[in-house]
């Protein structure tokens, strides 16, 4: 275990490209035909309307803040990454060391499927999921239950939490190490915080595409206009610290590599290729459109060209993009 105050990581990252003189062809699929189907239906509330923009819908309440839209095409990319980070841990929903939780927080729910999945495995938890959108069931487990909120403004809960999970923040705040330091103030001595997040921006390997390429074009200006917009893309490696600097103890760090495609050695690492592709194929148009259009200055018209030469570079065989995610996780000391 860590040290008080300190913080470690260990990795289970190792990406291998299989040989070059494989028979498949960059659109083959390693496991097959990828299908899947959102497990959720959307909570319909006349109190928080939609925000219709580049053909999408986006959260209504507090509108804006976040880039990413909340429509049916959205929810099935969300409960399709959620697969792709539970699969990372083999089946597991956490790597804090949890024996029986009573409160757990889930922010950024999403969908809520980590929020029904953990109240299903913990039935003597109660599990809260907050969104700014109201995309989650109607039907729940009767542990769990979900409530529209912006971690970013004051958390007036009038309980502590014995467990707080964020997954995939990284777009989400001005300023994580607040969150941070919410999370810990409303934790139970001896609480853990857990964050799953990734690094930004992504990576190749050798041989790297060279400068000028779109894959390149795209994540320099994601990083550009998350800075501007005043919501860095790249504050996730710091979390560890922020934990440790707000005073958790046993801070670990635990992190993985997915590739984008079908590219890397090991079925579970295709697999996951795949299902990573998957997923970005689906997010890059709606961010290209509000980060390079609304904070950039794009035409719609340059962004929908620039797309048609991104989207065929995603998966292709010898261009080996890929995302370090982590697991970081700390407690809140017995004595705090």
């Amino acid at each position: 275990m860590a040290t008080s105050g300190a913080s470690f990581y260990s990795t289970d990252a190792t990406l291998i490209p299989e040989s070059d003189d494989s028979s498949e062809t960059d659109s083959d699929s390693a496991v097959g035909g990828l299908s899947y189907a959102s497990s959720t239906t959307s909570a319909q509330s006349d109190v928080y309307a939609m925000v219709e923009e580049f053909g999408r819908t986006y959260h209504g309440f507090k509108p804006g803040k976040y880039v990413m839209p909340n429509d049916e095409k959205e929810r099935d990319r969300l409960d399709l990454q959620h697969m792709l980070w539970v699969m990372t841990l083999d089946g597991a929903l956490h790597t804090a060391p949890l024996t029986s939780p009573r409160r757990v927080l889930d922010i950024a729910t999403g969908t809520g499927l980590w929020s029904m999945e953990f109240a299903e495995q913990f039935p003597e938890a109660h599990v809260l999921g907050t969104d700014l959108s109201p995309i989650q069931p109607n039907f729940v487990p009767v542990n769990c239950s979900f409530e529209i909120a912006d971690a970013e403004d004051e958390w007036t809960y009038s309980q502590k939490f014995d467990y707080i999970h964020g997954r995939a923040l990284m777009s989400c705040f001005a300023d994580p190490r607040s969150i941070i330091q919410k999370a810990y103030d409303a934790l139970e001595p001896g609480g853990c915080l857990e964050l799953q997040d990734g690094l930004f921006p992504f990576q190749f390997l050798d041989p790297k595409p060279p400068d000028g390429h779109p894959l390149h074009i795209f994540l320099d200006n994601c990083l550009q206009a998350s800075r501007i917009s005043g919501r860095p893309w790249d504050n996730a490696q710091h979390y560890g610290r922020w934990m440790a600097e707000v005073g958790f103890e046993n801070v670990i760090d635990k992190r993985y590599n997915w590739p984008c495609g079908p590219w890397a050695k090991g079925e579970k690492m295709k697999k996951m290729g795949v299902y990573f592709l998957e997923d970005l194929n689906h997010a890059v148009e709606p961010i290209c459109m509000k980060l390079f259009v609304k904070v950039l200055g794009w035409s719609e018209e340059r962004v929908r060209a620039f797309l048609e030469e991104l989207k065929p570079c995603l998966g292709l065989r010898k261009i080996y993009l890929f995302e370090t995610v982590f697991f970081v996780q700390g407690r809140k000391p017995l004595d705090a």
